[in-house]
Parts: structure tokens; C-alpha cells; sequence
């Protein structure tokens, strides 16, 4: 006896019967060959992510440096002009600058200037009158480090009270150029 003829198969069970063994295949390759290679990349992942942190914070941190290296030089030359200008006391040309930017410095912060000339013979000291207020004087002479070129030093500061008794003194500042 001749076995029953089967019905012809339906383009569904075609697509099962190509796609089953070809997924049973990848889940014994899954399980059974590549379990080591899934650890060596999950591993591998974890040393790039360290990777990208560290270099990611050398970056910022090379940055940092550099900027700190930049405001260091600046710092340093500096105290060689301030050092050299202590020495020698400068050249003519430098104390007037100088003596220019403290006057500038004074203005700019409510102070208005009344006289200003040498203190000492060798003309190394230098005084400057001026009227202002405690406020006023206060912010200038804090001021005063930040100005780039300058080579003179606050030596000291002297106030005369008001005659109205108001809050406007004379001052005045003995500058070592």
C-alpha cells in the first residue's frame, strides 16, 4: 500500500522549517561556544569606558595646568619687574608710568588727586595728595596688585582729618619707585 499523499506544504511551515533549525543552531553557538567571548567583550567594555574617563579628566586637567602655568609666568615676571624696580629703582621712564597708573588708579575709583611729586632727594619715594573717601582709598590700594606694568610699592598712607567733618579727608600715599 501506497502511504497517503501529504498536502503540500504552506509558505508559513516553509518559513518555520528554514528557520528553526537555523535559531536552534545560534542557540547552541550561544550557550555552548561563545560564552567566552561575550566575558572577553563585556570585559573589553568596562576598560573603554575607564578609558574614556580618565582621558576625559587628563584633558580638564591639562587644561588646568595650562592655564596655571600661564598666570605663573605672568606672576613671575612680575616679581622680577617689582624685584628689579626694588633693586635699582627703575628707570625714569618706568616711575613715570608708574607714578601715571597710581594717579589713573586713584581717579578711577572716586578719588580726585591734589598734588603729586618726588618725597625723597633721590627721587626713589614719591608722594601723592589726594581727597577721597575710606571706601574710595580702600578699594584702590587693593586695586593696585592687578595693574599689569606696575613697579611701585605703597610705602605708607597718612590722613588728615576734614575741616567741614565730613567723610572726605586728605590723604597721602609715599610710593617707593
Amino acid at each position: 500500500m501506497k502511504p497517503a499523499k501529504r498536502p503540500p506544504l504552506s509558505a508559513r511551515e516553509r518559513l518555520l522549517l528554514l528557520v528553526f533549525p537555523g535559531a536552534l543552531v545560534l542557540m547552541i553557538y550561544a550557550v555552548f561556544i561563545n560564552p567566552g567571548h561575550s566575558s572577553a567583550l563585556s570585559k573589553a567594555r568596562t576598560q573603554l569606558e575607564q578609558a574614556r574617563k580618565q582621558a576625559g579628566s587628563s584633558v580638564a586637567g591639562t587644561a588646568a595646568l595650562s592655564a596655571d602655568l600661564t598666570r605663573l609666568k605672568q606672576d613671575l615676571e612680575k616679581v622680577k619687574r617689582e624685584s628689579e624696580a626694588l633693586k635699582q629703582g627703575g628707570d625714569t621712564l618706568q616711575r613715570a608710568k608708574s607714578v601715571t597708573q597710581v594717579g589713573n588708579l586713584l581717579v578711577k575709583h572716586g578719588l580726585v588727586v591734589v598734588e603729586e611729586g618726588p618725597a625723597g632727594a633721590a627721587g626713589v619715594m614719591w608722594a601723592i595728595r589726594f581727597l577721597g573717601t575710606w571706601p574710595g582709598v580702600q578699594a584702590a590700594l587693593q586695586a593696585m596688585p592687578d595693574v599689569a606694568e606696575l613697579t611701585c610699592f605703597p610705602l605708607g598712607l597718612t590722613m588728615h582729618e576734614s575741616a567741614q567733618g565730613n567723610s572726605v579727608h586728605e590723604w597721602t600715599l609715599h610710593l617707593r619707585l
